[in-house]
């Protein structure tokens, strides 16, 4: 049987503000973003999107992203793959990239380089880097819905296959790397 509580005598009896020479101070309320939502941390944002590339729920089957190191525990490089669209000078290839999020992800786009040679009017010939904003026109990243994310890049750029100034364009042979 627990022993009934003692009242504090009144020296003990201080409200918290007293104990601390007044210098207490109210709990750290969630940054807010400037239109008076909450900011989310960068690494949620990438720790939801890796578990749905992990699980099969992202990209139906044409593009897919992992972590490159999967011990990287800021999630910044990724490697990521797209299988060319139908129809199209890049039909049923297999496409290796390297996604790299930034500290600014995902309010700004991530850097995205093939690994896999391919001809493609957003991709520098000599770097395989891609231009993102280029890939995006005429939205622009944060437009991308129902919010920017990897697989939604990926998936543009994969769109971006079947546009009339990639769609015929001669690809070059299936083993050429950067």
């Amino acid at each position: 049987m627990p022993f009934p509580a003692a009242p504090l005598p009144a020296s003990y009896r201080r409200r918290p503000r007293e104990m601390f020479g007044g210098r207490s101070k109210p709990a750290a309320a969630p940054a807010a973003a400037a239109n008076g939502g909450v900011v989310v941390p960068r690494n949620f944002y990438l720790l939801e999107e890796l578990e749905k590339f992990e699980k099969g729920a992202a990209g139906n089957g044409m593009v897919s992203a992992g972590l490159t190191d999967p011990e990287d525990i800021f999630l910044t490089r990724w490697s990521c793959s797209i299988i060319g669209p139908q129809g199209t000078a890049f039909d049923n290839r297999f496409y290796s990239l390297t996604v790299v999020c930034t500290d600014q992800y995902p309010h700004a786009p991530p850097v995205v380089t093939f690994q896999s040679r391919i001809n493609h009017a957003s991709v520098n010939q000599s770097t395989g880097e891609l231009d993102v904003r280029d890939v995006l026109k005429p939205g622009a990243w944060e437009s991308l819905t129902p919010q920017p994310t990897i697989e939604a890049l990926l998936t543009k750029i994969r769109d971006s296959m079947t546009s009339q100034k990639n769609r015929s364009k001669q690809q070059p042979p299936d083993d050429a790397t950067f």
